[in-house]
């Protein structure tokens, strides 16, 4: 009877991880692609409009961007993956005040940073690489920033928001309002570039529209019975965000890194090549954002269940998911990346370069950089599971390998010998990080799991009473084989057999149904439980007892569920994904 139910368990353990995936994978993958179009939009229409002038000047301002990213990012993303944890662990208030923890330190943060930046941004425009003796390129560069740096706030807010959205139950919601967002602004660059010629600031006036249509539209997503998320009352917890954002910066110091390759290349073009090479490297840069955002879209589908499935100690879930983000993300990445390759010279003329010399260099550079696209999708792939899981420094070494240890060393070589070189500092840099990284998981591989596997046990099975039995025979084996009490060993399995049986009996009816039991040995002695199930939506809980006059009268249904949550030290309820969560501590 064992081996037949773990032959089952085998056969039916990715029923939700697939499903789950699926959901958060469609609406990810689209906000991906609003905001690719969206960020290449103001180079496109620029392009058009101005040439390579308006092309080189977006490139120079893309150094700003990379500073949002690294502390909107780190953020977002430390600060959703800590409320996915507690979630999964029954603590929503505390995830609640932690969420709005991180909104205000976004907006105080981000405030000081625009008053800063428009305070000096004669400085800061020489920093990115020009100065008032350039002209057309320093006027352009600067009204571009001004405008900006001053809606700074706005970035902040949209991003965090985004973030904690997709960890709570509302990816769809956040793909919907990403997309609105980045379709108003390629909508309004049309108008207020193209049709009403308003150059830089047009552009810029159309980016900061489209983040604050994309905050209107998640503001649903804080208020009604189905989210878990709240702006009111507003108690901000901040201790944890000094935390949070230690976590995310491994993600997002990736940022940091391009912002100081940005700069290298920038001043690097200019002086080998001119505008032109600037402008070559500004559509690059774009064709990499469409190509990198699709990445970071499967990235996203995967980190709230990777984040939910940590809290959970699920490492085959967590195997599951990894896998699922490789193929999904490659696929759409590559997809790209073969058009490109395939049609160079059109993405080029898409962009406003229309003389033939740059077309070629445009070309040669595109198709050099295709060569790398699935190489960094595998580095950046990586590098967000592994955040996802907490484990940050695998997910930092790659950051740091592709981002600066690696990609500035190799940026300096090949800018030396100038010219087509320049363009292979892309393949060169993704090989070399795949290698090094792949030589440490060697080097440390197997130190850790084992020993947390060991305290851990995972199984799915059918709504089968029989195959419930079986379950309960295999939990007494695994809780005396961590010296449980026999008072212990009985509440755990009789927590598991009730609500399970609980769940069977109300929650599937005639349908097909998976139910996932992960149980934790804690290091204290204590045991945590965990289920998931495809019922309707259906809590256990909700059973309940009444009196009527002086006799009590006790649903039969609900005696054992009665039992449980007098005697579990912790226990909660959510709807997650299309299914049923509990977690029981015992």
């Amino acid at each position: 009877m064992k081996g037949g139910r773990l032959q089952l368990e085998r056969k039916h353990e990715d029923y939700f991880t697939k499903k789950i995936f699926r959901k958060q994978f469609v609406p990810a993958i689209i906000s991906a692609c609003g905001l690719a179009f969206g960020d290449m939009m103001d180079g496109i229409v620029v392009g058009q409009r101005m040439g390579v002038t308006g092309l080189a000047a977006i490139s120079l301002a893309l150094p700003s961007f990379m500073v949002m990213n690294v502390l909107m990012h780190g953020l977002g993303l430390g600060g959703a993956i800590r409320f996915s944890g507690l979630m999964a662990k029954g603590k929503k208030e505390e995830g609640i005040r932690g969420f709005q923890g991180i909104l205000s330190a976004a907006l105080i943060i981000s405030a000081l940073l625009s008053i800063g930046a428009n305070l000096f941004m004669t400085p800061l425009l020489a920093l990115l690489g020009t100065t008032e003796a350039d002209g057309a390129l320093f006027a352009v560069s600067r009204t571009y920033l001004q405008i900006i740096l001053s809606g700074m706030p706005l970035f902040f807010t949209a991003y965090v928001m985004n973030y904690f959205l997709r960890n709570d139950d509302s990816e769809k919601l956040a793909g919907f309002g990403f997309t609105v967002g980045n379709l108003s602004d390629i909508v309004l660059n049309v108008v207020f570039v193209l049709l009403l010629d308003g150059g830089a600031a047009g552009a810029a006036w159309a980016t900061l529209a489209g983040q604050l249509i994309s905050i209107c539209v998640y503001l649903p997503g804080f208020s009604g019975k189905t989210h878990s998320l709240r702006l009111l009352p507003f108690c901000p917890d901040s201790k944890g965000s000094l935390s949070c954002f230690k976590a995310g910066f491994a993600s997002s110091s990736q940022y940091l890194f391009s912002m100081v390759f940005l700069l290298c290349a920038n001043r690097v073009l200019l002086r080998s090549m001119g505008s032109v090479g600037v402008a070559v490297f500004d559509v690059v840069q774009n064709v990499s954002f469409l190509i990198i955002y699709l990445y970071d879209g499967a990235v996203k589908a995967a980190q709230p269940l990777l984040s939910t499935y940590c809290g959970e100690h699920n490492r085959p879930g967590r195997r599951c998911t990894m896998r699922l983000a490789l193929s999904r993300g490659l696929t759409a990445g590559g997809m790209v990346a073969l058009v490109t390759a395939c049609f160079p010279q059109s993405i080029c003329l898409v962009f406003g370069i229309t003389d033939s010399k740059a077309l070629r260099t445009g070309a040669y550079a595109l198709r050099v950089y295709c060569v790398s696209a699935l190489l960094a999708g595998v580095c950046i792939l990586l590098e967000g599971c592994y955040q996802a899981c907490g484990e940050e420094k695998k997910a930092y070494l790659i950051t740091i390998l592709r981002g600066a240890a690696v990609l500035l060393p190799v940026t300096l070589l090949f800018s030396a010998w100038g010219g087509r070189f320049f363009w292979w500092l892309y393949p060169v840099t993704e090989v070399l990080t795949l290698l090094i990284f792949a030589g440490y998981c060697r080097y440390t591989a197997g130190r850790q799991e084992e020993s947390e596997e060991g305290r851990v046990y995972t199984a799915t099975i059918h709504n089968k009473y029989e195959e419930l039995s079986s379950l309960l025979s295999e939990i007494e084996s695994f809780c005396k084989r961590w010296e449980a009490a026999a008072k212990q060993i009985y509440f755990v399995t009789m927590t598991v057999e009730e609500l399970c049986a609980a769940i069977m009996q109300n929650g599937f009816g005639e349908t097909d149904g998976y139910i996932q039991i992960t149980l934790v040995a804690e290091a204290g002695g204590a045991f945590s439980l965990h289920i998931r199930d495809n019922a309707v939506s259906f809590n256990p809980f909700s059973l309940y007892t009444s009196r009527l006059g002086g006799d009590e009268k006790v649903n039969p249904d609900a005696l054992g569920i009665l039992v449980i949550r007098e005697k579990a030290e912790e226990f909660f309820y959510r709807r997650y994904q299309g299914f049923n969560t509990l977690v029981v501590r015992i």
